[in-house]
């Protein structure tokens, strides 16, 4: 299988809902386009940075970069298909991330997560993030790290 990262399109935009939707109701949360993800609709202008990973065309992971402020992006949308964990691929587009958001210029990058995901905590770790104190006010986080560029 070869898988490929591509920077997002509005031709993704159908596979980037269907993929999304697919891991947020795994997740057992709801995809709301039309709601509180709204920014999904306008995916060009709210991220410095959203790439998606192909495998035979059809999206299996995505990864985006959003802008805090001069010197700190935010790790965003990070989502990997079930079929395809533990293959470093989850790795690869946080390595990517990083790549970009130092070639942007950026200083740090910051996420937030919820203790009860155990797998992407440990991911993050492995790649080098690192816990931090609340930076946002999103009510579902109780996990915030982050990694110095």
């Amino acid at each position: 299988m070869i898988t490929t990262i591509v920077d997002y399109s509005d031709e993704l935009k159908d596979s980037v809902f269907k993929f999304t939707d697919a891991c947020f109701r795994e997740l057992g949360k709801a995809f709301e386009p039309d709601g509180r993800h709204s920014f999904y609709n306008d995916i060009e202008n709210t991220f410095a940075m959203f790439k998606c990973l192909l495998a035979d065309d059809n999206v299996i992971g995505t990864v985006g970069l959003k802008k805090i402020n001069d010197d700190t992006v935010e790790l965003k949308a990070l989502y990997l298909d079930k079929n395809y964990r533990g293959q470093g691929l989850g790795t690869k587009l946080i390595n990517t991330a990083v790549d970009e958001a130092r070639q942007l210029g950026f200083k740090t990058i910051v996420l937030d997560s919820m203790s009860g995901y155990k797998d992407a905590l440990k991911l993050y770790e492995k790649t080098g993030f690192v816990p931090t104190g609340r930076f946002n006010d999103n009510p579902y986080a109780d996990v915030f790290m982050k990694k110095d560029l």
